[in-house]
């Protein structure tokens, strides 16, 4: 009989060690799926095990780790924090919980849980690292502009603004920019802000003042400026951008701007601009499509009398006052862009694209490669079809853009790249450099 019991204990024994051992074992299993991005079964697994186990903190904070992975930063706050209330507090823990603060925006609370990291660890480099780059992105930003950096016909313009970011819920900007495009230069002030209502949908406000010449050269362009060219131009613009599900965004936007005339400066006209884009990702999640459409209102070049619009026509005719009729241009367009790893690309198809019927339609194509952490490379390409009411009927324009950026230090990216414009009249080219230098101040 003794014997018998004895046998008894051991089987029982070597039964409890082993079903000790196995939620051990699960655990770096679960580990594993994570490591290996199947981030779905890691977390089947582990709602199984906190199931059979609910007081292991170590589910939970790995739990959390999940959800972060997944994108779920307040699922990934709740299980972190019932980690922290079943064991207390670990360094890794509150690195966690800044990452999905930071991703839902609340950028103090999240400085301050890598510094509770810290604390806790004060030879954590990561977490160092991760509260200083938060701070540099945050704080103040000086961002300056040289060349032609748009993929468009800009062969001189240089920008300098301002960017600030020490709000959790705001994004602020404002500068100044002047702009060669050939057929026209253009000074313009600027400020706009960022609400986000939800960590990835926005309200945005725009306030622009620009401010037009042009060259008086026959060999740019005939009549150059035409007759409805604009003077002035104080410029307000609302957007909303919304993600309604995970794969589906849209964007709304209004647009107003009052311009005064070139050869008018005491008349103005009242334009209005509608535009919409549709964002939304495939079940193949690196595939992504786009339909865009804008509807201008906006004063018609062929019925729009200016008075003074003899100074540059022919025939030397003069209105003797300004009266402004509106036309109303439209367009629909569409695109696909792939995301793969360290690749971007994209192609839009756009009709009209300046609204102003000059071109048939545009293709826009671009694509970026990531190279390392620090470097980042990308090609432009833009293709113009002019219509046959340009001036350029059946002509093409063609821009070819290369462009590299270097994060040279965690406070300072460098940029810089060439262009090749290609246009009906002549052909041009421009290099252009840019610097954002991250002050870190205000945070």
């Amino acid at each position: 009989m003794r014997i018998i019991s004895i046998v008894v204990f051991i089987l029982l024994f070597s039964a409890s060690l082993f079903a000790a051992e196995k939620p051990e074992g699960s655990y770096n299993e679960v580990k594993k799926l994570i490591d290996a991005g199947e981030y779905a079964r890691a977390e089947e697994q582990l709602t199984k095990l906190i199931s059979a186990d609910p007081k292991n903190a170590k589910y939970y904070q790995l739990m959390g780790d999940v959800m972060n992975k997944e994108g779920k930063s307040s699922e990934a706050i709740k299980n972190y924090e019932k980690a922290r209330e079943l064991h207390g507090e670990n360094p890794e823990l509150f690195k966690g919980i800044a990452t999905s603060q930071k991703r839902l925006r609340l950028f103090h609370d999240s400085a301050d849980s890598y510094q509770k990291a810290i604390e806790l660890a004060p030879k954590d480099e990561e977490a160092k690292d991760d509260l200083n780059n938060l701070k540099l992105k945050r704080g103040l930003q000086l961002k300056a502009f040289f060349g032609g950096w748009e993929p468009d016909y800009t062969r001189l313009a240089y920008e300098g603004s301002l960017f600030y970011g020490g709000f959790d819920r705001f994004d602020l900007n404002a500068g100044y920019s002047y702009a060669d495009q050939t057929y026209y230069t253009r000074h313009k002030v600027f400020a706009n802000g960022y609400y986000y209502y939800n960590p990835t949908s926005y309200l945005k406000l725009n306030l622009a003042y620009k401010d037009y010449n042009y060259p008086i050269d026959p060999s740019v362009q005939k009549p150059n400026p035409d007759s409805n060219s604009y003077d002035t131009v104080p410029v307000v613009e609302l957007e909303v951008s919304h993600w309604f599900i995970k794969s589906l965004r849209g964007t709304l936007a209004y647009e107003y701007f009052r311009p005064s005339f070139f050869y008018d400066k005491d008349a103005h006209a009242n334009n209005h601009k509608i535009s919409t884009e549709v964002y939304y990702i495939t079940p193949f999640e690196p595939l992504r499509l786009k339909v865009m459409y804008a509807l201008l209102r906006d004063p018609d070049p062929d019925k729009t009398t200016i008075k003074g619009r003899g100074l540059n026509m022919p025939s030397g005719i003069t209105a003797s006052s300004t009266n402004v009729q509106y036309q109303t241009q439209s367009l629909l367009g569409g695109g696909v862009e792939l995301l793969i790893k360290k690749v971007s690309a994209e192609v839009k198809y756009i009709p009209n694209r300046d609204l102003d019927s000059s071109y048939n339609y545009s293709i826009l194509a671009g694509l970026g490669y990531e190279f390392t952490d620090k470097i980042s490379g990308r090609l432009d390409y833009v293709y113009d079809k002019y219509s046959s009411v340009s001036t350029y009927a059946g002509k093409t324009a063609n821009v070819y853009m290369v462009s590299v950026l270097y994060k040279l230090h965690p406070r300072v990216d460098l940029g810089a790249g060439y262009k090749y414009i290609d246009l009906p009249t002549d052909n041009q080219h421009t290099g252009f450099l840019s610097l954002i230098f991250k002050t870190g101040l205000g945070f």
